[in-house]
């Protein structure tokens, strides 16, 4: 069995070394003889599954504002002693432009009123000397807690005769307290509407030299 055994080696060894085919032929390719057969792997590849991103709330920011809310200008007040006259109680002005003259009085019951270039518009009133000839006004005047009215007067009250009437600018407001609670008057003169005067309670006047409104 040891020489048989010797034999099938020997031959072996002769056909890997002649190149033993299947044609018999010496010349042929070598043949690879693979001793180790592969492992295979059996090993599964490992997935890493990534959790899905919870969903990010957005975020809301409120601007903020930075532009201040719109202020009123406040009217400047003129000093009364300014235009006080020498009669107590009695307070003169003029408009800027020279066209009236007015007044202020604090009595019982307080008046204001303006003499000057009274619209074309302003209604007929009594005649001062004849009450029942209808003329041309030459005042308008309030008394606190009335309404305003155009009037004519036998003497202008309204004029400063003890002296020089200050002119009362334009946008300032010429507030006199009254005797009483609710019979203070202010005065103010604008550009373009002219001459307004008020009480505590509403009535009053506006008055230029084309327009007027009495209230």
């Amino acid at each position: 069995m040891k020489t048989i055994g010797c034999a099938a080696v020997a031959i072996v060894g002769a056909c890997l070394l002649g190149g033993c085919g299947s044609s018999g032929e010496g010349n042929g390719p070598m043949a690879t003889v693979i001793t180790d057969r592969p492992t295979p792997i059996t090993t599964a590849p490992s997935v890493t599954s990534a959790a899905p991103a919870s969903p990010s709330t957005p975020t809301t920011t409120t601007p903020t504002s930075t532009t201040a809310a719109p202020t009123s200008p406040v009217a400047a007040q003129a000093e009364p002693q300014d235009y006080a006259g020498k009669a107590p109680g009695w307070y003169y002005f003029t408009s800027p432009s020279g066209k009236f003259e007015c007044g202020i009085a604090v009595l019982e019951s307080s008046i204001a009123g303006c003499h000057g270039s009274l619209p074309d518009s302003a209604p007929e009133v009594p005649g001062s000397g004849a009450s029942g000839t209808a003329v041309k006004p030459n005042a308008v005047q309030l008394i606190a807690g009335s309404a305003a009215k155009f009037e004519s007067l036998g003497d202008p009250k309204f004029h400063r005769f003890d002296g020089t009437a200050a002119a009362l600018p334009y946008g300032e407001v010429l507030t006199i307290p009254g005797s009483g609670s609710t019979n203070g008057l202010q005065c103010s003169v604008d550009e373009q509407t002219g001459v307004t005067c008020t009480d505590q309670v509403g009535h009053g006047f506006t008055v230029s030299d084309d327009d007027l409104d009495l209230r």
